[in-house]
């Protein structure tokens, strides 16, 4: 996530502070935003999976409870 993210930055950067011929800089920018959307992807993905586990355990700790409370 968070190297797509730097990558996105340097790819810009270079982009702009090296200040090469058009092409190069257009290339730049198209590999800085395909690093953004892998980072922005990687992130959403690490969302999902960290809601998704705190559900599962909220479940689990709702049976133990349940359990607990029958004995």
């Amino acid at each position: 996530m968070l190297i797509g993210l730097a990558l996105f930055t340097a790819g810009a950067g270079a982009a702009v502070l090296l200040q090469p011929p058009e092409f190069i800089a257009a290339v730049l920018v198209v590999l800085a935003i395909a690093a953004w959307f892998v980072g922005a992807c990687g992130m959403v993905g690490y969302v999902r999976w960290f809601f998704a586990s705190e559900l599962l355990q909220a479940a689990r700790d709702r049976v133990d409870t349940v359990e607990r409370e029958k004995k």
